[in-house]
């Protein structure tokens, strides 16, 4: 039986002159939404994904239109570009945003409680400046439970 879950992932300290959103889709389907310039201090996009057993291990896996990638190696993408005055975004690339830390007893709270959100942060700055793209890592302890516009991270 799949159930939907919300998720919030928190870009921690973010570099200036850039732009972020969430893609929805895959391949040539595939859309960027709504995009959030960064001016000041961290940016979050929620979304909600469907968990359903695992086939081989019983653990949750997940889909939607955000989720990406291979039973037990599910992510989304948040996407990164370079802004400018005078246009939309110029897309340079995107973040990995592992979902495979979300194991059965943090989504079971989640599924039990419609206000229950599963938050996660990671640092969206490089040491040199620029934005975190490709894999990363999730900053404390990865997916943690929160309650509506509340979370502890």
């Amino acid at each position: 039986m799949a159930n939907d879950i919300r998720l919030k992932v928190t870009l921690v300290e973010p570099p200036r002159g850039y732009a972020f959103c969430l893609q929805r889709g895959k391949g040539g389907k595939s859309e960027r939404l709504d995009y959030v310039e960064v001016d000041n201090g961290d940016i979050a996009f929620e979304l909600t994904v469907t968990v359903r057993p695992g086939k081989a291990s019983g653990a949750p896996d997940f889909g939607g239109p955000f989720v990406q990638g291979r039973p037990g190696e599910r992510f989304f993408y948040v996407c990164v570009g370079r802004c400018s005055a005078i246009a939309e975004p110029h897309w340079i690339g995107r973040v990995k945003v592992p979902l495979r830390s979300i194991t059965g007893p943090v989504v079971a709270p989640a599924m039990a409680e419609p206000q229950t959100v599963l938050a996660a942060r990671y640092a969206a700055s490089r040491p040199t400046g620029g934005p975190a793209l490709a894999s990363v890592p999730l900053l404390g302890e990865g997916w943690v439970l929160g309650k509506g516009g509340s979370v502890s991270v």
